[in-house]
């Protein structure tokens, strides 16, 4: 709302900050301005430097005049902030147990400074969103001005994202436990925790954007120049056909990744199925079986199977399935005399509003309870599933292979455990 129609304090509803709302205007206002600074940069190949980091804090903290601190005596006083200059004290905050958190001592700061952007620029071709995590955590380190640093390191962050065509990465209220944690953990080397925490953000953000529906129908050719057009028309279709067949080499990676489910599947069965028969005395039977294009059961085409389960799993995610392109699954079945039975199904889809190279992979589960003579026969769906897990066409189906196998290990095991609960 506040996009469309402008950043206004009256629609912004107060028990969603602590902030008056003028105040949170302000700050919006000045977020925007070093967002437009970001693109200008970009567009224009600016490269990163002091200067440019200057000027980012100078617009991040425009409406910002002191900034608040302890003197001497440790009792509490107000600063004037000195606006695009690194700090000349040092700024070293208390944690809740009593001890201090030291940053770079303002002496070094300038020679560290100069270091992040020597590193950054020796370095700019290896994966972003890494590259990204370690400018804001080195950034974040170093803590070079009297205050607005977080802001500063963000906005740092998200220009190497944009440089590299991604979507910026938005810290919410509701990842600040993990960003802390996150954060903490690189202070003693290990980056991975901050650096999946931004890819898991951009995940989302681009499984988000995808899935919007299109804002305008495409403008109908005219007549002027027919043939010309004609020939262009047909170059292009030409040219984005071969791009949709690019696209749906995904396929190929949902089908290698089906076929390896099955036996993964029929092994974890086995294992359940084993364990029950020594501890509980249990006959199951397992059944393991493959649906898609082209893949029958009892001769009937199998590819339409679930869609309505699927697509329960899609709201869970806010995601759109797109059901025009190839869809595969895995279900595999637990069932026995006078027990409920466990269904667990993996599912491969196409997830966009168009065709985008990303399939998504879901599972769910249900627990089928046969009729007695107080109730009918009725099926109970479980939820088993934390996140999906993405595919895109560019993936190689060995190097994620074992990934997959632990995320629907986890998924199957939560299942198994609400079954178990039932029996």
């Amino acid at each position: 709302m506040l996009i469309e129609m402008g950043f206004l304090p009256d629609l912004i509803e107060r028990s969603s900050t602590d902030r008056d709302p003028e105040e949170v205007v302000t700050i919006l206002r000045d977020h925007r301005a070093a967002v437009d600074l970001i693109q200008d940069c970009v567009a224009a190949a600016r490269p990163l430097t002091v200067g440019l980091i200057h000027e980012l804090h100078s617009i991040l903290t425009r409406h910002q005049n002191i900034v608040d601190g302890l003197d001497q005596f440790e009792q509490p006083v107000s600063f004037p902030l000195k606006r695009g200059a690194f700090k000349d004290l040092p700024n070293n905050p208390r944690r809740p147990d009593g001890s201090i958190h030291e940053y770079c001592p303002p002496i070094h700061v300038q020679s560290e400074m100069d270091n992040l952007l020597t590193w950054y620029h020796e370095d700019e071709n290896v994966n972003p969103i890494l590259l990204s995590a370690w400018v804001h955590h080195r950034f974040t380190q170093i803590h070079p001005y009297q205050d607005g640093n977080g802001r500063v390191a963000r906005a740092l962050a998200n220009l190497v994202l944009i440089k590299h065509q991604l979507f910026p990465v938005v810290i919410t209220r509701d990842h600040r436990p993990q960003y802390i944690e996150a954060l903490e953990k690189a202070d003693f080397g290990d980056l991975k925790a901050l650096t999946r925490l931004f890819a898991d953000i951009e995940k989302k953000t681009i499984l988000e954007a995808i899935s919007l529906p299109p804002d305008t129908e495409p403008e109908p050719t005219t007549a002027v120049l027919e043939e010309v057009t004609d020939a262009i028309g047909l170059k292009l279709r030409k040219r984005k056909e071969e791009i949709r067949q690019k696209l749906r080499g995904v396929n190929s990676v949902a089908e290698s990744l089906q076929e390896s489910a099955d036996e993964y599947m029929r092994s974890l069965a086995e294992n359940v199925v084993s364990k029950l028969r020594e501890t509980a005395d249990l006959r199951l039977g397992i059944q393991v079986i493959r649906g898609g294009p082209g893949q029958l059961y009892n001769d009937q085409p199998t590819e339409h199977w679930y869609h309505f389960q699927i697509i329960g799993t899609a709201q869970e995610t806010n995601h759109r399935i797109n059901f025009d392109e190839s869809h595969y699954f895995v279900r595999t079945r637990l069932s026995g005399a006078d027990i409920p039975w466990l269904t667990f199904v993996i599912s491969f889809h196409h997830i966009g509003q168009e065709l985008s190279g990303v399939m998504e992979v879901t599972t769910f589960a249900e627990i089928f309870y046969q009729a007695t003579e107080d109730d009918p026969q009725h099926t109970s769906p479980v939820k088993c599933m934390d996140k999906p897990f993405t595919i895109t066409y560019k993936d190689d189906a060995a190097t994620i292979r074992n990934s997959f196998f632990d995320w629907a290990n986890e998924c199957f095991t939560f299942a198994v455990k609400t079954w178990g609960d039932v029996l």
